[in-house]
């Protein structure tokens, strides 16, 4: 068993030029994957991107915190509560977005097309993690929206597919960005 620390581990894992690749200790590994086991969490609501310079957000999820305060896909955090965020490894932020439901935090945005980072306060909640919507179109076409892969990703689909095929619809679209 290696004893390194986690940040030896980390600057190892660095070395390997992967901005994909990074370490998360037992808890972070635990809440960064909540969303895969359709779990319960208590923060904003977003499914964000932890792999450039700032965590940027890939889109609010439906009836969020996130979602009723205007962030919007492409959305990048540029500080937390005042605190700037530069130079912060995107989990970590991710990490300080999250927090006890109905608490105050305001974030830091930097918006393309819009000339100055501006301040959008949003209230934690308890969000549970949707993995598939779908609804009847206008044009009787059934719309299918995966957001997640995870454990229950499979039966959840089935059961969405079933409920709409039964409607009848002359099409199915099935929607897989930012997933």
């Amino acid at each position: 068993a290696c004893s390194c620390s986690r940040e030896r581990v980390s600057a190892m894992l660095e070395s390997l030029g992967d901005e994909h690749t990074s370490y998360l200790d037992p808890a972070m590994f635990e809440t960064a994957n909540a969303h895969l086991e359709g779990e319960e969490y208590e923060g904003i609501g977003a499914w964000v991107d932890t792999t450039g310079e700032f965590l940027t957000i890939i889109s609010p999820m439906p009836g969020s915190p996130a979602e009723k305060a205007g962030l919007k896909p492409g959305d990048i955090v540029l500080g937390i509560d005042g605190e700037d965020m530069a130079g912060l490894d995107g989990e970590a932020v991710r990490q300080r977005i999250l927090g006890p439901k109905g608490s105050l935090l305001v974030i830091t945005i930097g918006r393309e097309g819009v000339a100055e980072p501006f301040d959008v306060e949003v209230t934690r909640d308890a969000i549970i993690v949707p993995t598939v919507a779908g609804e009847i179109l206008d044009d009787n076409i059934a719309y299918v929206q995966l957001y997640t892969f995870g454990d229950d990703t499979s039966q959840a689909l089935e059961d969405t597919l079933k409920d709409l095929l039964a409607q009848d619809p002359d099409g199915l679209i099935l929607d897989l960005r930012n997933n």
